[in-house]
């Protein structure tokens, strides 16, 4: 893997916990997040005026609705529960069930890597489970273990629905239509928006800058390298909380990035 693709993956790891540590900090997360990805779709939508993604509107709204739940659960998970409880379980449960999902499903043969990267991903996502039940912080396990699952869900719909259309136009139209329908379904009123437009600028820059440093990786080094050592964010996010979870929740935290990383490598 080369150097300069290491060092897009890495700060793009630091971009992403920090915003996810950002978005936990503030009073109002589902809201947060959804001004955040409205903003950024805003951004990105000369994009789509320029190239509509009207080849695939079904996946288009499938994708809004997955990642419209997405916004919301993660949104709930770290307003009720701590940051390294939730950011990990959210981050490790997607590769569990995309190596699950290939093994149990699609009927693919897993190397010794993967098996092994499942189990240490299953040990490390139980160790904190625990964690958070000791913290009475269950609603949030559970939460962020959902969140896993939309993740899954709103990338197997987007990598089908890039290839037909434009990339940017695509994403803007999707991350504006979820961020609305989370507004829509919180109905936060004007107060709660003006409170969390300051938060959600700077959370959409940190979604906005670690998406494209990974694109720009991608361009150097294979897919599966790339998306391996994106897995460091869990082990940054729980460091950025600084929350005093004792050394099960770390543990449980290295455990996922490692097991994480064997999965998808």
């Amino acid at each position: 893997m080369p150097l300069s693709a290491v060092l897009l993956v890495l700060v793009s790891t630091v971009l992403h916990a920090g915003w996810n540590a950002r978005l936990h900090k503030g009073g109002d997360p589902e809201v947060v997040i959804a001004l955040a990805y409205l903003f950024v779709g805003i951004v990105l939508l000369p994009a789509a005026v320029v190239d509509p993604p009207g080849e695939v509107v079904g996946w288009l709204l499938a994708s809004s609705v997955a990642q419209g739940l997405y916004m919301g659960l993660l949104g709930s998970a770290y307003r009720t529960g701590s940051l390294g409880v939730a950011y990990p379980i959210s981050r490790g449960t997607a590769p569990l069930l995309v190596g699950l999902g290939g093994w149990l499903l699609l009927d693919e043969t897993p190397s010794v890597a993967t098996v092994v990267g499942l189990v240490v991903l299953v040990v490390g996502l139980l160790a904190l489970a625990g964690v958070g039940a000791q913290r009475a912080e269950r609603r949030a396990v559970v939460l962020a273990a959902i969140t896993g699952l939309c993740t899954v869900a709103y990338s197997l719909v987007d990598a089908d629905a890039v290839d037909q259309t434009g990339a940017l136009g695509y994403l803007s139209v999707v991350m504006v239509l979820s961020s609305l329908g989370v507004l829509v379904v919180r109905r936060p009123d004007v107060a709660r928006l003006r409170s969390g437009v300051s938060d959600s600028v700077l959370v959409g820059l940190g979604q906005g800058g670690a998406y494209a440093l990974v694109l720009l990786a991608f361009q150097r080094a294979q897919a599966g390298q790339v998306a391996g050592l994106r897995q460091v964010s869990v082990v940054l996010g729980v460091m950025l909380a600084r929350e005093a979870l004792g050394p099960r929740a770390m543990w449980g935290a290295v455990l996922v990035t490692v097991g994480a990383a064997l999965v998808v490598w």
